[in-house]
């Protein structure tokens, strides 16, 4: 807590900073949720606390300068918000071209409309359960590392909207293999996996049947897209296989009403 002090000591130096907003940081440090602190938005902060936007961001980028905050370069999926990759610095971002697979679209990274920065509260300041991303509970990995700020929804909302369109949801651990029985309804449903950006389509539709079938996912880091399914509703096995050296959290989205009005609210 010392070294706090002694860098927000150091911040105010700063004569060009804002105070309030300084105040306000400080008092989101020492008071904030975990999941406030991770992936600032320095707009969303500003209007939080009806501080000015330009003044906002001003101190934000001093307090990384002095080392209060870790800044990241993050880019953003024009269709569902999702954060496609993040860096360092805006050097780093080296691709021509990214894509989603939630979305299944290729996009050419725009630094106006899909690149945004934002703020996480440096480890020595303060811990934060994001600092380990993959020790998450499925709920936060989507709501602070895959959306993070790329959707506006109210953090009392979060889980229950996302309740709304999840089918079933599993956890593997590097390694592991898992079987998850769902039963498909007539709708999209799509097998999204948010660690590998990975994802199965499969249009359901037809008759019903009883007809016991079986699907084989495996996640790595290579294979995102799979070919869209097209099944009839009904009894199905997936058969998961992490192959990776992290957890994974494949998760069953029906694409209905509720995912689209979710990824409108950006």
């Amino acid at each position: 807590m010392n070294e706090a002090q002694d860098l927000f000591s150091l911040l105010r130096q700063s004569t060009d900073v804002d105070p309030l907003a300084i105040e306000a940081i400080k008092r989101t440090i020492a008071e904030g949720e975990d999941r406030e602190l991770c992936r600032i938005n320095t707009l969303a902060f500003a209007s939080k606390h009806g501080l000015d936007e330009e003044r906002a961001i001003s101190a934000f980028l001093h307090a990384a300068r002095v080392g209060i905050f870790d800044i990241s370069w993050n880019v953003l999926c024009p269709g569902c918000g999702g954060v496609l990759d993040t860096n360092a610095t805006l050097k780093t971002l080296q691709k021509d071209e990214y894509s989603c697979a939630l979305c299944s679209q290729g996009y050419s990274p725009t630094l106006d409309e899909m690149v945004e920065v934002t703020f996480t509260v440096s480890p020595r300041i303060r811990r934060i359960a994001a600092h380990n991303p993959h020790e998450l509970p499925m709920v936060e990995y989507f709501r602070q590392i895959y959306w993070a700020s790329g959707v506006d929804v109210p953090d009392e909302d979060f889980a229950k909207k996302l309740e709304a369109f999840s089918l079933e949801d599993i956890e593997l651990a590097p390694g592991e293999k898992a079987v998850l029985p769902i039963q498909l309804p007539s709708e999209f449903i799509i097998v999204f996996e948010p660690v590998t950006h990975s994802a199965q389509f499969i249009d359901v539709k037809g008759e019903p049947t009883k007809e016991r079938r079986s699907l084989s996912l495996v996640f790595d880091r290579d294979h995102i897209q799979n070919q869209t399914l097209e099944m009839q509703p009904g009894p199905l096995r997936i058969s998961l296989e992490n192959r990776t050296d992290a957890r994974v959290l494949p998760t069953v989205f029906i694409a209905g009403q509720e995912l689209h009005d979710f990824l409108g609210k950006r």
